[in-house]
């Protein structure tokens, strides 16, 4: 007889975030290896929806959705009545917010770190524990499994775990950042702390992190599992049977998708920049494709230096075999991800499908979780985030050579990318799960 697991994750399919295929496919997989799955997460009809996900679900898979209170709304709405009143003017004659805008918005910025805690999730965190003892009471689980971000999941197993001492998976796709304030920097550790002394297992992404958790916290390595993220082989399948040219020929394509967080991408702009200045016959080569939201810096530098000649912008690619034919057209698939904390604690999800895709990757990034999976693969080259002349003469070198009919190295190792499948992933997490329970009795 299958274990029974609760899934506790705000974003779920058909919402469409970063966050969804991994749970999609941990649900999918882990039905596979003794386990009977029920999904708890929120009932959404607004945002970026993706329901094709669904499809990848087994068909007899229970999720249950609940309502919320969107926080985040009831902001939007004061913002629009405090605009409305002339409070917070749109402009002042270039001089900024006046001091009562700027009054304002502190006052905001102190309410939301007041209120909205652990994060603008909270609002879910009363209606998802109370469907879920009624789910234990219905018929009991075996194991709770939450996932974070977004932190409401985390807060509703710990309440179960302390109501019911049901064993508990809790997992940490990215680090817990305590909040900018003081206070809210407190309790952010409090609650951290606390849901990492009362889980059962604590299951994060990189080794890096559960090394530091493991000295941060004082817990013993043991509690820490490494379950990484992963591609789907089968929208690799359906890749290799097409034929479309997603991009212009006759260029040599350098490709980001994705979000580029402010910081991640280090002076490789600024260097880039630099190359076309010195080598202007570049220009005539080159395309720089940005599909995603890089923040407004990036967009800004680009649009007033060289940059602009060469670079296009695709802000939204809802369709994801659209995204994986224009990483199959690029030459070098670009990957930004410099900040310290993320370098070492973080690995960006579009990794593995620029692992698998098999074009040669440029990683600005520093040692940690991306470079040690480039270097295992032998995928790409790494570039020092704040070194630009470093950046400069790497990627000169490596342009270079492939204007002289190099063939750009594709990751050697086939074998080690192939063990970053959803389905091994599921797997090892199958493991985990079971361990949890043997070990609670």
């Amino acid at each position: 007889m299958k274990r029974r697991v609760l899934i506790i994750s705000f974003d779920y399919p058909p919402r469409r975030t970063s966050a969804v295929h991994r749970m999609t496919a941990m649900t999918r997989y882990v039905a596979e290896h003794g386990w009977e799955p029920t999904v708890l997460t929120v009932r959404e009809d607004q945002g970026v929806l993706e329901p094709a996900l669904l499809q990848k679900l087994p068909p007899q898979l229970r999720i249950v959705c609940t309502p919320y209170l969107h926080l985040l709304r009831w902001d939007d709405r004061a913002a629009a009545v405090v605009r409305r009143s002339g409070l917070l003017p749109v402009h002042t004659n270039g001089r900024g917010p006046s001091r009562t805008g700027q009054w304002l918005r502190r006052l905001a910025a102190l309410v939301r770190s007041t209120f909205y805690f652990p994060d603008e999730t909270a609002g879910w965190i009363p209606f998802a524990l109370l469907e879920a003892i009624r789910l234990h009471m219905e018929r009991p689980f075996d194991l709770l499994y939450t996932t974070t971000p977004p932190r409401a999941a985390p807060v509703v197993g710990l309440l179960l775990k302390n109501l019911f001492g049901l064993p508990w998976v809790s997992e940490f796709m990215d680090p817990w950042y305590p909040g900018p304030r003081r206070l809210r920097a407190r309790a952010d550790h409090w609650l951290y702390t606390h849901v990492m002394r009362r889980a059962d297992r604590v299951v994060v992404m990189v080794q890096g992190h559960a090394e530091e958790l493991t000295r941060q916290q004082g817990l013993p390595p043991e509690k820490f599992a490494v379950v990484r993220n992963g591609f789907w082989e089968e929208d690799f399948a359906v890749l290799d049977n097409t034929s479309v040219q997603a991009l212009p020929r006759g260029f040599i394509h350098i490709s980001h998708f994705g979000t580029v967080y402010h910081g991640n991408e280090g002076r490789f702009f600024e260097a880039l920049a630099e190359l076309l200045r010195e080598s202007p016959e570049l220009k005539a080569r080159l395309r720089l494709n940005i599909g995603g939201y890089p923040h407004s810096g990036i967009v800004e530098f680009i649009r007033s230096s060289v940059l602009n000649e060469i670079t296009e912008f695709y802000p939204y690619l809802s369709d994801r075999t659209q995204v994986l034919q224009m990483m199959r057209a690029s030459d070098f698939l670009l990957l930004l991800w410099g900040r310290p904390e993320f370098s070492r604690q973080a690995i960006a999800g579009k990794t593995y499908d620029y692992l698998r895709v098999g074009r040669p990757i440029l990683a600005v990034t520093r040692p940690g979780g991306i470079q040690e999976l480039i270097q295992g693969a032998e995928a790409g080259w790494v570039f020092p985030p704040e070194d630009p002349a470093r950046i400069k003469e790497i990627l000169g070198s490596v342009l270079k050579n492939y204007q002289n009919n190099d063939v750009p190295p594709r990751p050697r190792r086939p074998e080690f990318v192939a063990q970053f499948r959803w389905d091994r992933q599921a797997e090892r997490l199958a493991r985990v799960f079971e361990e949890t329970v043997v070990h609670a009795r």
